[in-house]
């Protein structure tokens, strides 16, 4: 089948081929014209003849026009440098015809420079070649993949993986096409008495925070209603609205590539955006007879980590058309149950339950008010209300969620050890936080998410109540505000992010709990298959107890019955799915976020105040107290159970206890498994988590197979190892960070260096091989090149080099910057809190006792000339904020944060200044800049390690001369998503 791919690679051959004949005439003719200017200065009897005459030769190879006498004629040439040093050399040697003063040693020092410029120039037509080469080599196997007759017919692996895949499908199907055990009924009386039900005893009707929260659900319902007026009493497609719907889709993992191909096209013809605009108005009117057609066909495709997902082939306009809806369903719903959320009296907080009586006697003794707006709490919450709560869900129209190709967690299933795979099939289709990276074809080289101008206007709809700003708490934003947090922290970029960060948020907690309190228990638990397991019943249960009409519950509940048909089983009857919501469609994450908002309110409320930190289908919770822990445990069982949502067997828990207490035993209501994350595991007795190695060779043997099949193209080979090697691992090893401290770092290193080590050992176990060294000799057994410096396998494609990215870098640039202890932390706070309590002491003591009486409103505590005790005035610490000064919330913010890397030294005056100010012409380069600042430090150490080497052979930073080769074909091309081997 004919696919934009195919046709890119053609379209990219054609040009290859035109460049590559271009370079081959440059190349003879600069041969021939250097042979010419050498033999003619050996010919000269005199120094100044025969450097004369290499001067000329350089001319001529270069194309530098010159007038009658051999002086060059046009000083206005792109090379600058090196017209100005042959005018420079010209006029030296007609002085040095008359002076006697120029020695035997000048004239040999401007012979070998004109020497080494043709020289400096013959190599980078050798490496101009071989890029060429490598392209050629990597197109050809583009056009030519191998067929499964080539491949090893007794590969374990091979089969390993066929039989996962089977069972992946197996397990898929009997999920999908079978309607789940649930009763609506009973979801809707459940629901009614979580949201209606107050938790405990209430005073007094005017204290009972489920009179609130039943006015916030008419508010709630109130706002569906007219939402879902304004979605289809206007024409909502235009050509500006097809533009970011277009582009959203573009950044999912729905289409093909030639579906891809198609809407890039559409992007371009403002005519054609119109008229779909008409068909998809008409398609919305017409929403009570919306179907899916006949027939939807599916794939199995496996992913990086070894998974597979089930993709959808749809009808393009459909796909248009759905991702219209859901991303107007998702940012309606984000804003609702976040105006929910921060509403006064909804969520439930640790705050609230400090006595009247402590907040009485701290204002009196430290003669200030209890501040909770600057606590550790408050940022706590703040964190999981910006970056948390329902964070599946948009934000606003236009926003993206970017993620580096290989940024998806490792599967935590183990075979034995002989066995070179290490995966088990979750049996999901594709899961939303990992649709972007899919997508991507490349390792985004940065990550963003496009700011929201705020404006709620928008939409178009009328969404917010006034009384919507006056009931809204917005000390989540205060604390956020003051306390200035990091951006990836608060708003982490993506899905991935945000599931690291949760590491680090349970390392901070760690950290300061085992020293406050003695001990912190934790658990982790995940959905099995989220997405396909859904029940239908559940979902629109959940929609219409939130107000949602029967209108858009039939066309949500055909939505979700779709007809499905494997693509390669055609002649299979398709059949309607009858359970689960499908991949890769913001549909489904609202389905999953609303449905789960419900968990995340019934955990808040069951355990007082506590907070699930979950993504998507991950849940995270923890606390100080274990029994908090198993109501949490236990709430989340029930509403499971409920709702019809299994939990996976990866369910883990811990209980830890500072080094000064005995160990304790987990509660057994509690998950008994290791909590894991990646190809990490949290161990108790250390209180750290720590690479599991294990998991780390299962995924080297697993890394082995997949460049063993790259192994025909040294750029596909290149291009599989970043994405696996680097960025995948990397990730999976956690994100550097304080509370890790340096020993987290040093281990991330340590593996990383096993890694190669285990792939690129010889089979007699001697020998020093690594990634580069493999490179190498397999450049040199190819195609003849030899000494080939080390940074030209890191310097970027835009460049000449082959852009081979590695993960020491960074690593070894954070470790000095990382501190070595996190507790180093909490030392000094405790040493700081009490130097504050002595001074505070000290000034209540000299005070006037009866001047406090007046200004306390005659408030007197029954021991009013002493001053409060050590134990009071700490009792609260994480809950408030002390007299100015350094808080909890200081330690808690430095524990979490990703220190810069220290900067690697520069000198501006020096060899690499001068080859970076070469590159000064080029524009749009995405590594190595003319500009020092301009760079990251990723390639700030680059040009540092290797530069001293590339800029005394090549001249400069530039291997191959702009313009030599499709580079930047080459580059936009190679961005591709690497294709996973299966079978």
């Amino acid at each position: 089948m004919a696919s934009a791919d195919t046709e890119y690679s053609q379209a990219l051959q054609h040009i290859t081929d035109a460049k590559l004949e271009e370079l081959s005439n440059k190349r003879n003719i600069f041969q021939k014209r250097k042979h010419a200017a050498l033999e003619e200065a050996d010919s000269e009897d005199s120094h100044i003849r025969k450097i004369r005459a290499l001067s000329n030769g350089v001319k001529k190879c270069f194309d530098i026009r010159v007038d009658d006498d051999g002086r060059i004629s046009d000083k206005t040439e792109t090379n600058r440098q090196l017209v100005t040093e042959l005018s420079n050399i010209d006029r030296f040697l007609k002085q040095a015809e008359y002076d006697p003063c120029i020695s035997a040693d000048t004239l040999e020092r401007w012979r070998r420079s004109l020497l080494s410029i043709l020289d400096v120039q013959t190599l980078k037509y050798e490496y101009a070649m071989l890029f060429a080469q490598l392209t050629m080599e990597w197109l050809s196997v583009k056009k030519s993949p191998k067929t499964r007759g080539e491949k090893d017919k007794n590969d374990d692996f091979e089969k390993l993986a066929s039989t996962q895949k089977m069972e992946s499908k197996r397990q898929w199907e009997e999920n999908v096409f079978k309607s789940a055990d649930v009763d609506a009924n009973t979801i809707t009386t459940f629901l009614k008495e979580l949201f209606t039900t107050p938790s405990g005893p209430v005073e007094d009707e005017t204290t009972d925070p489920s009179k609130n929260i039943i006015k916030y659900l008419e508010r709630i319902h109130k706002k569906v209603t007219r939402f879902e007026e304004e979605l289809t009493s206007s024409a909502q497609f235009n050509s500006s609205t097809l533009q970011w719907v277009i582009k959203s889709l573009l950044s999912s993992d729905l289409p093909t590539e030639k579906q891809r191909a198609v809407l890039r096209e559409f992007l371009k013809d403002n005519t054609v955006l119109t008229e779909l605009a008409d068909v998809l108005n008409m398609r919305l009117i017409a929403l009570d007879t919306w179907s899916w057609g006949p027939e939807v066909t599916v794939e199995q495709r496996r992913q990086l980590n070894g998974d597979y997902h089930i993709h959808m082939h749809e009808d393009l306009i459909q796909a248009i058309f759905l991702q219209y809806l859901g991303i107007k369903w998702s940012v309606f719903f984000k804003k609702t149950l976040t105006a929910f959320r921060k509403s006064k009296g909804i969520w439930k907080s640790p705050r609230s339950t400090i006595p009247e009586i402590d907040k009485k006697r701290r204002r009196f003794y430290l003669d200030s008010p209890t501040d909770d707006k600057h606590g550790l709490q408050i940022v706590r919450e703040s964190i999981h209300c910006n970056a948390y709560f329902v964070s599946q869900l948009l934000d606003h129209e236009q926003q993206q969620r970017e993620v580096a190709e290989g940024e998806m967690e490792a599967s935590s299933s183990k075979k034995k050890a002989k066995q070179t795979a290490a995966y088990s099939a979750r049996f999901s289709p594709s899961s939303p936080q990992f649709s972007a990276a899919s997508a991507r074809l490349s390792a985004v080289r940065h990550r963003k998410i496009p700011s929201d101008d705020g404006s709620d206007e928008d939409m178009g709809f009328g969404m917010w109540d006034e009384d919507d700003a006056e009931d809204s708490d917005s000390e989540y934003e205060d604390s956020y505000n003051n306390n200035k947090f990091a951006q990836t922290v608060m708003k982490p970029a993506n899905p991935m992010q945000a599931k690291q960060n949760l590491l680090l948020l349970l390392g901070a907690d760690i950290t300061i709990n085992q020293r406050l309190y003695g001990e912190i228990t934790c658990f982790r638990a995940q959905y099995e298959s989220l997405y396909p397991s859904l029940p239908h019943a559940t979902i629109l249960a959940v929609l219409k107890f939130l107000g949602v009409s029967e209108k858009w519950a039939r066309f949500f509940e055909k939505f979700l019955t779709a007809p499905l048909k494997f693509v390669d089983e055609p002649d299979v009857e398709p059949r309607l799915r009858r359970r689960g919501a499908p991949g890769s469609h913001v549909l489904s994450e609202v389905f999953g976020e609303v449905t789960l908002f419900c968990l995340d309110f019934m955990v808040n409320k069951e355990s007082e105040g506590g907070t699930l930190w979950r993504v998507n289908d991950d849940m995270w919770f923890w606390s100080r107290s274990q029994d908090t822990c198993v109501t949490a445990w236990k709430g989340i069982q029930k509403f499971s159970k409920i709702m019809g949502l299994p939990i996976g067997n990866k369910a883990g828990g811990a209980h830890m206890t500072a080094e000064d207490r005995p160990k304790a035993a987990i509660s057994s209501d509690l998950p008994s498994g290791k909590i894991r994350w990646g190809m990490l595991y949290l161990n108790s007795d250390s209180s750290r988590f720590e690479i599991d190695q294990e998991m780390v060779d299962c995924h080297i043997d697993e890394l082995k197979h997949q460049l063993q099949d790259k192994e025909v193209s040294i750029f596909s080979w290149i291009q599989a190892w970043n994405a696996f090697a680097s960025t995948f691992f990397t990730y999976n090893f956690g994100t550097p960070a304080n509370c890790f401290g340096q020993q987290h770092v040093e281990m991330m290193l340590q593996t990383h260096e096993r890694i190669q080590r285990k792939i690129f050992s010889s089979k007699q176990g001697s020998g020093d091989h690594s990634v580069i060294t493999y490179l190498r000799e397999t450049i040199q057994s190819r195609f003849g090149n030899t000494s080939i410096p080390d940074g030209y396998f890191f310097l970027p494609i835009d460049l000449g080099g082959l852009e081979l990215s590695s993960p020491f870098i960074n690593l070894v640039g954070l470790r000095d910057s990382i501190i070595a202890s996190p507790n180093s932390l909490m030392d000094d706070f405790f040493r700081r809190e009490e130097e504050k309590y002595t001074r505070l002491k000290r000034d209540y003591l000299a005070k006037d006792k009866d001047t406090l009486l007046a200004q306390n409103k005659g408030y007197r505590p029954d021991d009013v000339n002493t001053f409060m005790s050590f134990e009071e005035y700490t009792r609260h610490r994480d809950l408030i904020a002390y007299a100015p000064g350094r808080q909890l919330v200081h330690v808690y913010d430095d524990l979490l944060r990703h220190p810069p890397q220290k900067e690697i030294g520069y000198d501006y005056s020096g060899p690499i200044s001068v080859g970076l100010a070469k590159l000064e012409s080029q524009n749009g380069l995405s590594g190595i800049k003319s500009e020092w600042d301009d760079m990251s430090s990723y390639w700030k150490w680059v040009v540092q390690l290797y530069g001293p080497e590339i800029v005394d052979r090549f001249g400069g930073f530039n291997v191959v001369d702009p313009g030599l080769l499709p580079i930047g074909l080459v580059s936009q091309f190679r961005s591709g998503r690497v294709s996973w081997r299966e079978e």
